[in-house]
């Protein structure tokens, strides 16, 4: 993991190295997301000769400033074999990808979105022709977990290694950390597989449920934790939901109608407060430094959760504010030691921080760590005590 590389240093997946100066590469289709693979070809100097769009649908001659053709004819008709970047889902469309792959004129099927492609496919095209590529990659980049960082913080890191209970995590937090600072294309590939995807906060041998469970669900979204608890419980007492965000907090109420949920249209905190709120990304996220925006409310779970009530699960994943969440939490940790899943990937110092915090309040947790998807994200850091 100690490689030495430079300060600034501007990596290229491994797929991007195979497109660039490739010559008979074209796009096919030419939707809204055809223009994004377009967008993301032009960011990595790769040129393609032209468009493929099939008959039926409606084209003109050109599409982005590039020649448009008939695809079925063209790669008919093509002398050479030619290599195709899909401008369509390609796990939508499996049909046209079964029929691709099978073209003798097709020589390689380039995926950009191979992370989608690897959590969500079974494999049923053969794999000979398709090369994916981690649309992921820049999020390396940006969390910034490099060489320095690592080596200026080695002691903590160390400290987060040995604290971790299997060999699993050992090899979980290896392969993320390496992953980073060798800016790698799928770097939890080897301790990741596709169940793992399912078992989001709930992986077997680490996290065991009962009828008891007072669930504290920290970034409820539309509720896609609480369907998968309510799959693997007959029975339980209570469910807090907090979702600060408006647009998904009408979605998550319509969830389940049961007097066990308890819906809180709020942030999870250190204090009782009114942030402002990005809702840039998918999922949106608290922003400190905003001066403008939408607000948000947002508390500590020690003021929210009724003291007589037993909490024993606690789950976050709150876009980067998962420390300020659980120091807001401590009472309530220190007291019931639930079961903890606390999201440990939007900030490169949570995988330090996170696990300081927690052995600093309760130091009998044991801590795991797991991978859920094959990409350096949905990392989960698992805390329980005996």
């Amino acid at each position: 993991m100690l490689n030495r590389y430079d300060n600034v240093i501007e990596r290229i997946p491994q797929g991007v190295k195979k497109l660039q100066g490739i010559q008979n590469l074209y796009l096919y289709g030419n939707s809204s997301y055809a223009v994004e693979m377009l967008n993301r070809m032009k960011k990595w100097n790769i040129d393609i000769e032209g468009v493929l769009v099939s008959k039926e649908y409606s084209f003109e001659d050109t599409f982005e400033g590039y020649p448009v053709y008939e695809a079925e004819e063209y790669i008919k008709n093509c002398e050479k074999p030619i290599s195709i970047v899909p401008g369509f889902w390609a796990l939508k469309h499996t049909d046209l990808m079964e029929n691709l792959c099978k073209s003798k004129k097709i020589d390689q099927i380039y995926i950009f979105d191979g992370c989608g492609y690897l959590w969500c496919n079974h494999f049923i095209f053969p794999e000979s022709k398709i090369v994916l590529t981690d649309s992921y990659y820049e999020g390396l980049i940006k969390r910034n977990l490099c060489r320095e960082y690592y080596q200026e913080n080695y002691e903590l890191f160390l400290q987060t290694y040995e604290w971790l209970e299997d060999e699993k995590s050992r090899k979980t937090m290896e392969a993320y950390v390496k992953g980073h600072i060798e800016l790698t294309e799928f770097p939890m590939l080897d301790v990741w597989k596709q169940t793992d995807v399912d078992d989001q906060y709930f992986p077997g041998g680490v996290i065991h449920l009962s009828e008891e469970e007072v669930f504290v669900d920290c970034g409820a979204y539309t509720g896609d934790t609480l369907e998968s608890f309510l799959s693997r419980v007959n029975n339980y007492k209570k469910y807090y939901a907090l979702e600060p965000d408006v647009r998904r907090f009408s979605q998550l109420k319509s969830q389940i109608n049961s007097d066990k949920v308890i819906h809180l249209p709020v942030g999870a905190w250190d204090k009782k407060d009114r942030l402002y709120f990005s809702a840039e990304n998918a999922c949106g996220e608290i922003n400190r430094n905003a001066k403008a925006g939408d607000y948000i409310d947002v508390d500590a779970l020690d003021h929210l959760i009724a003291k007589d009530d037993k909490v024993s699960f606690i789950k976050m994943d709150i876009e980067g504010a998962e420390l300020s969440a659980l120091y807001g939490a401590k009472e309530t940790i220190q007291r019931n030691k639930p079961k903890l899943a606390i999201c440990v990937y939007h900030k490169r110092e949570d995988l330090i921080a996170i696990p300081q915090f927690i052995k600093s309040i309760a130091p009998e947790y044991k801590l795991y760590l797991r991978a859920h998807f094959p990409y350096a994200s949905e990392l989960v850091l698992y805390g329980v005590c005996d």
